[in-house]
């Protein structure tokens, strides 16, 4: 479950920010492919997915760390889960090599 950003208190400002689900710190090996899906609340409600194609270079560091963001108030709108505190998300591994590590799953505004 994931704790989403207190309500505003002004209808207008609230119609023109974008709720996003940021998934912080992915952190897997860079010569690996990595897929997984996003889910919301169930398997029929996909927020959107993560893919690395692998990357063969001559890098120091064979690890990469990077995040995904992914709007979801028409999502949340269509769920009729606008009131809700928080929202169940679920990553679903799709296919891969290695371990892939996730540091932290939230919910911000952007305008």
């Amino acid at each position: 479950m994931v704790k989403r950003p207190k309500k505003n208190k002004n209808e207008k400002e609230k119609e023109e920010k974008e709720k996003v689900l940021v998934i912080e710190a992915i952190e897997f090996e860079r010569d690996l492919g990595v897929k997984f899906d996003v889910y919301i609340y169930d398997e029929d409600d996909v927020a959107g997915s993560f893919v690395n194609v692998p990357h063969k270079h001559k890098h120091k560091h064979t690890k990469m760390k990077t995040k995904l963001k992914l709007g979801i108030t028409e999502l949340l709108e269509d769920l009729d889960a606008e009131g809700y505190e928080h929202v169940l998300v679920t990553l679903v591994p799709k296919c891969g090599k290695g371990h892939v590590m996730v540091g932290g799953i939230k919910i911000e505004f952007l305008k």
